[in-house]
């Protein structure tokens, strides 16, 4: 009863835009082969750095209807300055884009802009040779453009590494990624890259956010059980990410009566995770899918399965916590974009140790705003 008033008292707090959506189909991935890429690897010194850039919410600044163009110039200069910051001091092996990675809401996407828009965020990567990955969130193909479509441009990237899909299944990049022991003679560990949907019609017509389906969980236990084969038996270590947070992460929130740092008002109410905060800043709720789809399985099947050791999320800008359920880390990382909400912008980095494969590091890179205009 409790997480139901919370999440009643708090989706409001950021309802999507739900005009034109690109709503995922199954999609079969062996239609668009391509090459594929030398294999992820753990360097020399047994490290695999992964920089999480989420959120970045771009579009092209002449869409805008913006007189002087100012505004727009300047978030869309910010923007790009906070990738490149990120990518030179995280120096990643892999960089995954984690959801929302345009901002498709803006209604005057057409082809061109799109195409152009996405090559200008992945720029930054490809002028320095860095594999990427992504995933998609709930605004991405909210342009009426889908998943899929968007994935061609992308993929045109010679170092991309996600797939449209490993089989069959809803939505679109739900991948596992390996990563090569340094000698090159076994996969050491895994990245799994789950699409967390759009959107679901609720019965009397409104929308929540939609969940990740049975059928992509029943894969990815599947994957997991043939990784594990191939591992001697024993899990292979894993982390995941997707753009929308599991539903545990508002289930564990406390109403509070004080009042301060990590302490969220909703609708006049106080909540927080109390000692269960690890790290990091609680700055907005969780925003989880819908509650009247009891999205609690996701989670559930990477305890039965054994392998994912941590997960990480976009979707709430300004939240950057880690927290743990069960044994298993969940992290938030903040907003890149300036085309949207939040007033702190960067990423995550996270250090994989292949002698130590269920321990990582990780850190918030913070970068700061070049310019004093008002954007």
């Amino acid at each position: 009863m409790k997480s139901k008033i919370l999440r009643s008292l708090l989706f409001g707090f950021a309802a999507p835009c739900l005009a034109a959506m690109g709503t995922p189909q199954k999609f079969k991935s062996d239609k668009f082969k391509r090459e594929t890429p030398a294999p992820l690897k753990f360097g020399s010194d047994g490290k695999f750095r992964i920089l999480h850039l989420t959120d970045i919410h771009d579009v092209d600044p002449d869409m805008d209807d913006d007189a002087d163009r100012k505004i727009p110039l300047a978030r869309d200069i910010e923007t790009i300055n906070t990738i490149e910051m990120c990518l030179d001091i995280a120096k990643p092996d892999l960089v995954v884009f984690g959801g929302d990675n345009i901002s498709g809401y803006w209604q005057e996407f057409t082809y061109d802009y799109i195409e152009k828009t996405i090559k200008k965020i992945v720029a930054p990567i490809a002028e320095r040779n860095i594999p990427l990955a992504i995933v998609f969130g709930n605004h991405d193909g909210e342009a009426g453009f889908h998943r899929e479509f968007q994935m061609l441009i992308y993929s045109e990237y010679e170092n991309f590494r996600s797939n449209f899909n490993d089989a069959d299944v809803y939505g679109c990049g739900n991948c596992c990624l390996t990563i090569k022991s340094s000698d090159g003679s076994r996969d050491a560990f895994g990245i799994w890259l789950i699409d967390s949907n759009d959107y679901v019609k609720r019965p009397d017509g409104s929308f929540g956010y939609d969940r990740v389906h049975a059928d992509q969980i029943e894969w990815y236990e599947r994957r997991a059980a043939q990784l594990r084969e191939a591992n001697g038996g024993e899990p292979l270590p894993s982390i995941l990410f997707q753009h929308m947070p599991v539903q545990q992460e508002l289930d564990m929130l406390t109403e509070t009566v004080e009042n301060g740092e990590n302490v969220i008002d909703c609708g006049g109410r106080l909540f927080s995770f109390g000692d269960k905060l690890k790290s990091g800043r609680l700055r907005e709720r969780p925003c989880p899918p819908d509650e009247s789809l009891d999205a609690h399985d996701q989670l559930e099947s990477w305890k039965r399965t054994g392998d994912v050791i941590a997960a990480f999320f976009g979707h709430d800008h300004v939240n950057d916590f880690h927290i743990n359920c069960d044994g298993i880390d969940l992290y938030q990382t903040i907003g890149c974009g300036y085309f949207t909400y939040g007033r702190e912008h960067g990423g995550r980095l996270i250090i994989l140790d292949e002698n130590d494969p269920r321990r990582l590091e990780t850190e918030t890179i913070e970068i700061p705003r070049m310019t004093t205009t008002e954007i």
